[in-house]
């Protein structure tokens, strides 16, 4: 924590890890998992990105972002590893993951099919929710008002 106060609206949701790993008793994370702050392996069979799923405010400047964590295939994993310091990732096509967390507000977000596109070493890669629909799907397309923003919110605080 920076021990700066920050007015709520400031604050954006983020999951710490994916609610699988999340859920698991420390001692079975030591054992089972590799973790760090971007990316996140069980057992070298289920692979997780940190990234953020960007939702358009209709009444501010920039977006708000949703720290979420997406699981994806091996190749794709690898893949993103290769790419992980390349300042031109943002040119390679987006991946097929899958959200790793129930979003609070919205109806069953775990599971949901996504895109994750990365975008450059010193940003975390975007989420994009394909058409459907899902409630995200229109949130993301549409945008959000801020209160909106403010209710995702008070479950990060």
């Amino acid at each position: 924590m920076c021990g700066k106060i920050h007015p709520r609206n400031e604050l954006e949701m983020s999951f710490w890890r994916p609610d699988v790993v999340a859920a698991f008793p420390e001692e079975q994370r030591k054992t089972d998992v590799k973790e760090s702050d971007d990316l996140c392996v069980i057992k070298w069979e289920r692979f997780f990105v940190r990234a953020v799923l960007p939702l358009l405010v209709k009444e501010w400047d920039g977006p708000y972002r949703i720290g979420v964590w997406v699981e994806v295939e091996k190749n794709a994993f690898d893949r993103i590893r290769d790419l992980w310091k390349d300042p031109a990732q943002g040119k390679a096509p987006p991946f097929l993951a899958r959200i790793a967390n129930e979003i609070p507000l919205l109806p069953h977000t775990n599971e949901l099919p996504v895109l994750l596109q990365l975008t450059s070493p010193t940003d975390r890669a975007d989420v994009i929710v394909p058409e459907s629909e899902h409630p995200l799907h229109r949130e993301q397309c549409l945008g959000i008002t801020a209160h909106r923003a403010n209710e995702y919110s008070r479950y990060f605080s």
